[in-house]
């Protein structure tokens, strides 16, 4: 399970209200390898939303991956 993709969840949390259920947060973290895209995707998702919708969250998490990890794809230390 990824510390940084945990933080980043909490981040989501606490600035735009998409605050998965533990069980979503542990999936999404234990993934190893995450894309922007795909991250924003499955945040969306677990929030019970359609991503294909949702342009305007797509775009505000995409931003945030980007900018925490500071690319587009971010892989696990603990990998």
């Amino acid at each position: 399970m990824d510390k940084e993709i945990k933080n980043l969840l909490g981040k989501l949390c606490v600035d735009l209200g998409f605050c998965l259920p533990p069980i979503e947060q542990d999936r999404i973290a234990s993934l190893g390898v995450w894309r922007a895209d795909e991250f924003a995707k499955d945040v969306i998702s677990s929030e019970g939303l359609n991503p294909e919708y949702e342009k305007k969250w797509f775009r505000e998490i995409r931003n945030r991956f980007v900018a925490h990890f500071g690319s587009n794809v971010y892989e696990s230390k603990n990998s």
